[in-house]
């Protein structure tokens, strides 16, 4: 479990994704993740862009979800944008 989060938090500091992991990324998972560390920036059109290159299209709708999330939980930590909206 430790290094499927050390995988996903790796991912989504770089945005490179193999054919495989963008098989079986956990969109929503990933959304948040980025949404938490990142604040205001998705980056679903990176990874769309890396996985386009294996004709794979990302569940944009589950990442997000999961960025919307993880967004909230970033301006409420952080106090950036007045926390949710």
């Amino acid at each position: 479990m430790r290094a499927a989060a050390l995988l996903v938090i790796f991912l989504s500091a770089c945005g490179a994704l193999s054919e495989s992991e963008c098989r079986s990324t956990n969109w929503y998972q990933l959304g948040k993740l980025d949404g938490e560390l990142y604040g205001s920036r998705a980056m679903i059109d990176q990874y769309s862009y890396r996985c386009a290159a294996f004709g794979i299209k990302p569940d944009e709708r589950a990442y997000m979800l999961g960025w919307d999330y993880g967004n909230m939980e970033f301006r409420q930590r952080t106090g950036y944008g007045g926390g949710p909206d």
